[in-house]
């Protein structure tokens, strides 16, 4: 097959869907494809399951927050795990775990639960499922770059990795404001417990080298080490903690910004679609222009906008125009968030990546952990839209801040750059 799509230039090096033509990719690509639309269908009948117990957006931000806060526990652990042992041993092993969890939560949400449904049972399947996330995770960000056999293939597979996850994330709201209309949570449990088969298979179908134990390997630590000494990827790492901890989890609060309407299931699934048609959109760009948008939008500023368009979704009145807002942050962010880890992925040696990735694992996911748990109960107190507003403007502040910050460092840098060359010429 790869010989044949080859002639065609988009999957030529350097064309659109280049990391395709590698067979061990595609069979990545269209297992996670359906696995994570079916995760995504059990994220919105989660959190709209929350709502309809609770009608709280505190709750919202405890279960989004319980699902993430074994991340600040497990990462390093997946991380280091992700280095001294096959990544698609861990990835099977993670990944049935994970449809288990899917049919647990079926069974409690359904009919035949043999006990009461209750908020505090989601959050705790929601905690187990983010432990065994936070062990995937490193170890499926690293399995990208193992997956094509040539170095400049990289960028491109993690461009097609990040579409793949903007068409599930869009595809899986969809699916699920349909079946939460005629089938209720329930059902959308069981569906996403049922697509996990599918990457297990493709995860079985590949054909990779033998592995080899990565030598050296003396814990997260050296991928600590690594970022300290290098000082851009510390500051794209900063820039991602800020965003996820601020910015990137106003998706959490989607339930209240619909649940003030009339048809509030049927307006979340637009919100939640509208925001991957975007991120679908802005992965395809990056997928074939990679290089000219790298050149023109930096990290910061990618990051300042996402800032600025969740803001937008704060201040703007009516579903048409939070449609659109929703639309431009999901763009905006999804530029952002695959920018940066392709910068991060690209400069990391291979015997680190696990650690390093957990660490950027860590980092990216404040939005379900310490973000989760500080907008729900913020919105609670003083507003949806207000609490939206607040964390744009505090992000924005920092983002600033840090490319204050960082061009003070790169001129600092510039200045005893060629001071050193004077006093050499002067030698």
């Amino acid at each position: 097959m790869r010989k044949g799509i080859e002639q065609h230039r988009l999957f030529r090096p350097n064309g659109t869907f280049h990391a395709l033509t590698y067979r061990n990719f595609r069979l990545f690509f269209v297992g996670q494809l359906v696995s994570v639309a079916g995760s995504w269908m059990q994220i919105v009948a989660q959190n709209w399951l929350v709502w309809q117990i609770t009608r709280s957006t505190a709750w919202l931000g405890i279960v989004t927050g319980a699902g993430a806060l074994p991340f600040l526990v497990f990462t390093f652990l997946g991380g280091r795990l992700a280095d001294s042992y096959p990544r698609r041993s861990i990835l099977v092993v993670t990944q049935t775990l994970l449809m288990v969890l899917a049919f647990l939560m079926a069974l409690i949400a359904s009919k035949v639960s043999p006990v009461p449904l209750q908020a505090w049972m989601i959050a705790v399947i929601a905690a187990i499922t983010g432990a065994v996330t936070s062990v995937n995770m490193p170890a499926q960000q690293a399995f990208v770059t193992e997956m094509v056999e040539h170095r400049e293939a990289i960028g491109n597979a993690i461009a097609l990795n990040s579409l793949r996850f903007n068409i599930a994330r869009a595809m899986g709201p969809a699916l699920a404001g349909f079946v939460l209309v005629r089938g209720g949570a329930a059902l959308c449990f069981l569906l996403n417990g049922l697509s996990f088969i599918a990457v297990i298979i493709s995860l079985l179908m590949m054909r990779l080298p033998p592995f080899e134990p990565r030598p050296g390997n003396r814990g997260i630590i050296d991928g600590v080490r690594y970022i300290r000494s290098t000082a851009w990827v510390a500051q794209i790492l900063v820039l991602v903690f800020v965003s996820s901890l601020l910015i990137w989890q106003v998706t959490t609060l989607f339930p209240a910004l619909a649940g003030k309407g009339v048809d509030g299931p049927r307006i979340y699934s637009y919100l939640m679609v509208s925001n991957g048609v975007g991120s679908v959109i802005a992965g395809f760009a990056l997928a074939g222009w990679e290089v000219p948008i790298r050149n023109k939008l930096s990290v910061t500023r990618a990051a300042a906008l996402s800032a600025v368009f969740v803001l937008l979704i704060g201040v703007v009145r009516g579903v048409p125009l939070l449609i659109v807002a929703v639309f431009c942050s999901g763009v905006v962010m999804t530029l952002f968030g695959i920018g940066a880890q392709t910068r991060v992925q690209r400069a990391v040696p291979d015997s680190l990546r696990g650690r390093v990735m957990a660490i950027y694992t860590l980092l990216a996911n404040g939005r379900y952990s310490l973000g989760g748990l500080e907008i729900g109960p913020l919105a609670q107190i003083v507003g949806v839209e207000q609490a939206i507003v607040f964390n744009s403007v505090l992000s924005l502040l920092i983002v600033a801040l840090v490319a204050l910050v960082s061009g003070k460092s790169a001129a600092l840098s510039l200045t005893m750059e060629r001071e050193r060359a004077l006093a050499a010429s002067k030698d």
